[in-house]
């Protein structure tokens, strides 16, 4: 999605949503989307960082199935061994880590081993105040 996001404040946690439209079936997969320096991934596999369901589906997309999944500090990868032609959802928790007003970069998609295979998302503004 590309709607900007406003009114954050440090603390709060967020859903980040990607919609894929993938046009051809493919082998080897990623998916890269850069975290703003505003935001940090929280991992669901930490008890303290659990924050509700990962990689839900909207009614009418598919779930993403990651063959791999990893948990940067500047961004979340999804990878699969093959994916359908179809619409997929990929949504994730990310937590609000500092104040500031900043430009979320592109999300990437990429067959890997056909690297002229790709898709952009668009970027989107986000702004954070401090807690009060």
């Amino acid at each position: 999605h590309s709607r900007d996001a406003h009114g954050l404040r440090v603390g709060d946690r967020v859903l980040v949503t990607l919609d894929l439209a993938v046009h051809a079936a493919s082998r080897y997969v990623a998916v890269d989307d850069a975290l703003p320096s505003i935001l940090e991934a929280v991992n669901p596999e930490f008890k303290t960082q659990e924050a509700g369901p990962r990689d839900i589906a909207a009614d009418n997309d598919a779930e993403w199935l990651s063959s791999f999944r990893e948990i940067r500090k500047d961004r979340c990868l999804y990878f699969a061994d093959w994916i359908g032609p179809g619409n997929y959802t990929i949504r994730y928790v990310a937590r609000v880590r500092a104040a500031g007003t900043v430009t979320a970069p592109a999300a990437k998609i990429e067959a890997m081993y056909h690297p002229e295979r790709y898709g952009l998302s668009g970027t989107q503004t986000m702004s954070s105040e401090g807690m009060q």
